[in-house]
């Protein structure tokens, strides 16, 4: 599997034992609701991993030119926090602030932050890296991908379904290995069906600026 062709990769131990329980410290001092939050880039701790992140020679090498950290959300999936996740594409970035614009669409707001679905174009030079906290295995409800879908744009819905039955491989991890990915490969999760605690940190990266007036 390679980024370019796939639209994913596993990048081995990205982070060590000790590194992730750090992490998982830090995790349970913030206190997330819920199955997660999408507003961990406001802590230090986060932002501070974001930049090394940044800097990892496999990653640094699918970012564009002056990257910047977006945004880092929290999943968890356990016995008592089960959740699936039909197979979709990302198509929602975080904003500073609401554009009109014929190019853009999909407005919403999630946690006091605006949303929007950029053109294309944007989303192609998005990257997001999954640091998986804990193990994943296949009874963890780790996430099913579609190889190659990245490079078909926005596939409709009973489409990425068929796409998903058929073609769509399931990406176990280690703890401590990172999962890089485009946006636009359709993925999906299961539910977990063991009791393992499941917990990943999903960065997005993307472009210094942006079109059509909008700003991170």
């Amino acid at each position: 599997m390679t980024l370019a062709a796939d639209g994913f990769v596993l990048v081995p131990k990205l982070l060590s034992d000790a590194e992730c329980g750090q992490v998982a410290q830090a995790l349970d001092a913030c206190a997330a609701p819920g199955v997660g939050s999408r507003r961990l880039l406001q802590e230090d701790w986060c932002a501070a991993l974001a930049r090394r992140v940044m800097v990892h020679p496999e990653i640094g090498k699918a970012l564009p030119a002056r990257a910047r950290a977006i945004q880092c959300t929290f999943f968890e999936k356990s016995a008592a926090r089960n959740w699936l996740v039909p197979i979709h594409q990302d198509l929602s970035i975080p904003v500073a602030g609401r554009v009109d614009h014929p190019a853009l669409s999909g407005w919403s707001e999630k946690e006091g932050a605006w949303f929007v679905q950029p053109p294309d174009a944007v989303l192609a030079q998005l990257l997001a890296v999954r640091i998986h906290v804990d193990p994943c295995s296949p009874e963890d409800g780790p996430l099913r991908i579609v190889p190659a879908s990245h490079r078909l744009g926005r596939v409709d819905p009973e489409r990425a379904v068929q796409l998903g039955r058929a073609q769509g491989v399931t990406v176990p991890a280690r703890r401590g290995d990172a999962l890089l990915m485009r946006p636009l490969a359709l993925h999906a999760s299961s539910k977990a069906c063991g009791t393992s605690r499941r917990r990943v940190l999903h960065f997005v990266f993307g472009p210094a600026q942006l079109p059509h007036g909008l700003v991170w």
